[in-house]
C-alpha cells in the first residue's frame, strides 16, 4: 500500500497558544470535569446561554487573534532553512518552474491558495477532472500545497511556481491500486512536462511489493527524462519497526529522499533510516545518492487546511512536510540556474550535479558525526548555500 506519509493533521500544538503540553492537559481535564458536573438546572442553562452569547459577540476578535497567532508559527521553518533569504536576496519566487504534487488533491477555495497558479488538476481517484477538490479527509494535499505556494497568512517556499496537482490518494490518504500513483507520476512528467515531482507519500520498501515496484519504475522514467523527484523518506524510524530502508519511491537512486528535524534542529525520532545498499543484495550507495540525502523541518508545521473552518490552518508532523520545503528550495534554484545547467535540465547529469551541490551544502548537525548519516543524511537543508553550491559546480 502507498499512503500519504503523514495523513493525520493533529490540530494546533499547545505552544501555538503559549501553553505547555502539561498546561494544555490540565485545561482539558478541568474542562471535562466541569462538563461531567453540568446539570439541567435553569440557572445552569442561563449561564450557558450567557457564555454562548458572549462567545458569539467576541468571536471576530477571538478568531482574528488566533489566526494571527497561528499562521506565522511556521515561519521559522522557512527562515532556518534560508528559503526566505533566497527569496529576498535574489528575488526568487519559483516563477517559470512547473511542480507537480501527487497527493490527495487541493482545496483552491482556501484564501491563501486562491491566487496560486494552478496549471492543471487531474483526479486519478474518481476521474472527476472538472471538480478541483481535496479527496483526503485530512486535506493532506492542501497542507502540502500550502507549504509550497501559500500567499496570505504566510508565504510559501515558491509561491509563483506553476502548480500541477494529481489527486492519486483517496479519503484515507492511501491507495490500493497498483497503477494509480504510477499513472499520476507518468502524467506529471510525460503529459505535463513538469520540472519537479513532489511526493509526500510512500510505502514499504519491500522489493516484493508490486505497488512499490510500479511506482519506482514510474519515478525512474521521470528521472531518465531529466525530471527532479523529491520524496518523503518515511516515518518508520525507531526501534521495532522492522523497516530497513527509506520508503518507496524515496529509495530510488536519483530521488532526493527527505527526513525530518525539529525546530531546535534535532532529529525527529520517527524519521526513517536509510540502508547502505540498494536493496538487500544491491550495490553500495555512494555520494550523492546515499539515503536519505537531506533533512528539513517537519515537526509542528502549520499550513493551509479546511477553508470552511474559522481558522483554516492545521499542524502536521512528518517527512511529508519536510519534503515540500526541499521541493520549494529546489524550485527557486531551478528558477535561477535551470537554463545554465550543462545539459539544459534535461538529463540525469543535471540531476546529479544538483544533488552533489545539495550534499556539499547541507548543514551537518554535531550529533550526526562526519559524512553521511543514515538518518540525518548529509545534513539539514540550507537553501542559500545550496544555490551557491549549484552556481559553483556550473562554473567549473
Amino acid at each position: 500500500m502507498l499512503t500519504a506519509i503523514d495523513p493525520d493533521a493533529p490540530g494546533y500544538p499547545p505552544e501555538a497558544y503559549g501553553a505547555t503540553l502539561e498546561e494544555a492537559e490540565a485545561w482539558r481535564v478541568a474542562t471535562n470535569d466541569q462538563l461531567r458536573r453540568a446539570n439541567p438546572r435553569p440557572w445552569g442553562i442561563l449561564v450557558s446561554l450567557c457564555l454562548i452569547s458572549a462567545l458569539l459577540v467576541s468571536y471576530p476578535a477571538i478568531s482574528s487573534y488566533f489566526v494571527g497567532a497561528l499562521t506565522p508559527n511556521s515561519n521559522w521553518a522557512y527562515e532556518d532553512t534560508n528559503i526566505y533569504a533566497l527569496q529576498d536576496d535574489l528575488g526568487l519566487s519559483g516563477n517559470g518552474i512547473l511542480v507537480c504534487i501527487v497527493d490527495t488533491g487541493i482545496e483552491m477555495t482556501h484564501p491563501d491558495l486562491a491566487d496560486a497558479n494552478l496549471v492543471q488538476y487531474r483526479d486519478f481517484v474518481g476521474g472527476d477532472h472538472q471538480t478541483i477538490q481535496d479527496r483526503g479527509d485530512d486535506l493532506h494535499g492542501t497542507m502540502m500545497a500550502g507549504i509550497l505556494v501559500a500567499d496570505g497568512g504566510y508565504q510559501g517556499a515558491a509561491p509563483n511556481v506553476g502548480l500541477v496537482v494529481a489527486a492519486a490518494l483517496d479519503s484515507s490518504g492511501s491507495t490500493q491500486s497498483e497503477t494509480t500513483v504510477s499513472d499520476a507520476i507518468e502524467w506529471c512528467w510525460n503529459d505535463m512536462g513538469v520540472d519537479i515531482i513532489s511526493l509526500s507519500l510512500g510505502g514499504d520498501p519491500d522489493p516484493e511489493n508490486p505497488l512499490g515496484s510500479r511506482t519506482a519504475d514510474a519515478v525512474t522514467d521521470a528521472l531518465d527524462h531529466g525530471v527532479f523527484v523529491v520524496a518523503a523518506a518515511g516515518n518508520s524510524g525507531g526501534a521495532g519497526t522492522g523497516v530497513t530502508d527509506v520508503s518507496v519511491p524515496a529509495n530510488v537512486d536519483g530521488v532526493i529522499a527527505v527526513g525530518a528535524v525539529k525546530r531546535d534542529g534535532t532529529l525527529w525520532e520517527r524519521t526513517a533510516t536509510g540502508a547502505e545498499t540498494e536493496g538487500a543484495d544491491g550495490e553500495v550507495r555512494i555520494e550523492p545518492n546515499q539515503k536519505p540525502e537531506v533533512t528539513a523541518p517537519g515537526v509542528g508545521i502549520i499550513s493551509t487546511s479546511d477553508p470552511s473552518m474559522a481558522i483554516p490552518y492545521s499542524a502536521s508532523t512528518g517527512t511529508s512536510d519536510s519534503t515540500v520545503f526541499v521541493t520549494g528550495a529546489l524550485a527557486l534554484i531551478l528558477e535561477r540556474h535551470g537554463d545554465a545547467l550543462p545539459d539544459g535540465n534535461s538529463t540525469r547529469d543535471d540531476i546529479m550535479l544538483v544533488k552533489q551541490a545539495l550534499a556539499n551544502s547541507c548543514q551537518p548537525n554535531p550529533l550526526q558525526g562526519d559524512g553521511h548519516h543514515p538518518r540525518w543524511g548529509y545534513g539539514t537543508l540550507d537553501a542559500l548555500a545550496w544555490e551557491r553550491s549549484v552556481a559553483d559546480l556550473i562554473a567549473q
